[in-house]
């Protein structure tokens, strides 16, 4: 699937930025919502609860990316003969 330098690059990249870009744009919908309901000074009061989900964020963007590579590699593989 992926035979270039560039193009395995890339997948590294996105691999590592594609959690952190989703907990941004939730955080920007928290932005958005009003002041009764759970908003954005709420999570960065309780910093604990933000890295950890910051971090579950990104672990999940790292291992969809993963698995979407690796099933990528697969079906072409393995594809033809199913």
């Amino acid at each position: 699937m992926i035979q270039s330098g560039k193009a395995r690059r890339f997948v590294w990249i996105l691999s590592l930025t594609l959690g952190p870009a989703a907990y941004c744009v939730v955080l920007a919908i928290l932005l958005l919502t009003p002041p009764r309901i759970v908003n954005i000074m709420a999570i960065t009061e309780d910093l604990g609860g933000f890295v950890e989900t910051l971090a579950s964020f990104w672990f999940a963007g790292f291992v969809l990316v993963w698995i979407w590579y690796w099933s990528g590699k697969f079906m072409i593989k393995y594809g033809p003969f199913m």
